[in-house]
């Protein structure tokens, strides 16, 4: 830290400089990208935000500095000279938030599964740790983890579900102090009809309709959402947006050989996403794996009853009922649990408009102001610590 003041006071409130360390920045990269977006649109308007970053795709016009990424080296040794090269570029700031997994940093942003817990929890056998012990790529990464992790004065670790706190934990005894802070919403101010968001999408009107938003939809349960289509005797269709224009035209060519064609719909990521939400009747989410998972929760604020994984696959049903927030899958695997729910939103006439209700009070607790207010929290208490 430099000797200046650490903040100055503006209209009676003290104004910090904050550093935001991460590679790409920018929700079309996805939902981690996504948090530190919607997150620094909050603080930017009483603090002075810098992103430091590779790649910068946002309309949030934020100051910002683009390093370089050298062409042919493998990501672990990219990041390790990305960080090292933000470290000596933030030493003048108050804060430094970092969403990346390297030591850099005062609050560090954990959004996946810590590489440790991954290579030693999910899978013990001999094979699994001798491939671990001669990689160089999984030993760097575990070393940025374990420095990242490590206790300091003034530094914490903000986990972005319990499910990821409680991973943490499990691998280590002793790390920086941990607060779970979610992912918060965006409510929708105004939201079109579904009919006018089908004619704008040109979406069949009187079709019963899914969404599931994902960058990776095969990762968030879109084979069995196929499966589930064709098994189940409720005619349905799906959206699916996110990705590349490229991830967009593998869903279109497996709907097409699962002979959906005519039933699935696919958009590479958009901005804003409400109209995709508006057009739909609920929302589809058997994850196979998320720390949280921001897309039912945008859903729920959007009014859409949800379909999701238990809090054993996805982080965010972990504040679900069964029933009262959300159907919640116990195996999003299993294509006959995702058609079975399909059918009771259809068959239970008062089942889906008690999760939408449900759901919009829920998503009013993950605003994105609240959230921030957290945070600013935590600057305070490790600036004042330090």
């Amino acid at each position: 830290m430099s000797a200046r003041p650490a903040s100055t006071t503006v209209n009676g409130r003290d104004r910090l400089r904050i550093a935001f360390i991460a590679r790409r920045f920018g929700a079309r990269h996805g939902g981690a990208e996504a948090y530190a977006e919607h997150l620094l649109a909050e603080l930017a308007s009483r603090h002075d935000v810098h992103v430091f970053c590779q790649h910068y795709q946002s309309d949030l016009q934020l100051p910002h500095t683009l390093l370089p990424q050298q062409r042919g080296v493998p990501r672990w040794l990219n990041l390790w000279r990305f960080t090292k090269r933000c470290s000596a570029l933030v030493k003048d700031y108050d804060v430094v938030h970092s969403h990346e997994n390297a030591p850099p940093g005062h609050i560090h942003g954990v959004h996946v599964v810590p590489v440790r817990y991954s290579r030693r929890e999910r899978d013990r056998s001999l094979w699994r740790r001798l491939a671990t012990a001669l990689s160089p790529r999984l030993q760097a990464y575990l070393y940025l983890e374990r420095r990242r992790f490590a206790p300091a004065r003034g530094k914490w670790l903000v986990p972005a579900s319990e499910r990821i706190d409680e991973q943490i934990a499990a691998v280590y005894s002793r790390t920086a102090a941990r607060e779970v802070i979610t992912p918060g919403v965006q409510l929708p101010e105004r939201l079109p009809t579904r009919a006018e968001a089908r004619q704008q999408l040109n979406l069949p009107s009187n079709a019963r309709i899914a969404v599931l938003v994902a960058n990776d939809p095969w990762r968030k349960g879109f084979a069995t959402v196929l499966q589930a289509m064709r098994s189940g005797s409720l005619p349905w269709h799906v959206i699916v947006v996110g990705g590349a224009e490229a991830m967009a035209k593998r869903v279109r060519t497996a709907a097409h050989e699962a002979g959906l064609g005519d039933r699935v719909h696919a958009w590479p990521a958009q901005t804003p996403i409400w109209p995709f939400y508006a057009a739909a009747d609920f929302c589809v989410f058997p994850t196979l794996g998320d720390a949280f998972g921001m897309a039912p929760l945008e859903a729920m604020a959007c009014g859409l009853p949800v379909i999701v994984s238990d809090a054993q696959w996805c982080g965010f049903a972990a504040h679900l009922e069964h029933r009262r927030h959300a159907l919640l899958l116990a195996d999003p695997r299993d294509p006959s649990g995702l058609a079975t729910a399909v059918a009771q939103l259809h068959s239970e006439f008062a089942l889906a408009p008690s999760l939408a209700r449900e759901g919009v009070e829920l998503a009013r607790q993950f605003s994105w102001p609240a959230i921030a207010a957290r945070y600013e929290s935590l600057y305070r208490q490790s600036l004042q610590m330090r």
